[in-house]
């Protein structure tokens, strides 16, 4: 469900033969990425490609990885977010909430 690759000190997800972030597979990414929190400091890259539709249950797995990270002051990005995906993002306001970066590249290096 979580592909895992190492870039730097920055761990980067991704998300295997899933298009749609709802009910369905919500909790196991929720628990796939608090675990990755479970060092402190952790830098981690999630990158959205191939997610075209998110439902309120995943953006609530998204919320509570965020405070599981900020409790061990770990690092977020998302990247290569979709059209349709980012736009409900911008519904939400969930881009002022959290950092959204075009492309992988970009996002690995704008890591503090």
């Amino acid at each position: 469900m979580l592909k895992i690759n190492t870039i730097g000190d920055v761990t980067e997800v991704k998300f295997d033969n899933i298009q749609k972030l709802n009910v369905l597979v919500s909790e196991s990414v929720k628990a796939g990425l608090q675990k990755l929190f479970e060092r402190p400091n952790a830098k981690v890259l999630i990158n959205m490609e191939g997610i075209h539709f998110l439902d309120s249950s995943g953006f609530a797995a998204f919320l509570s990885v965020s405070k599981a990270a900020n409790k061990r002051n770990g690092q977020i990005i998302f990247c290569n977010i979709s059209n349709s995906a980012l736009d409900l993002f911008k519904v939400l306001q969930l881009h002022t909430v959290f950092n959204i970066i075009n492309n992988q590249e970009e996002a690995v290096k704008s890591f503090k």
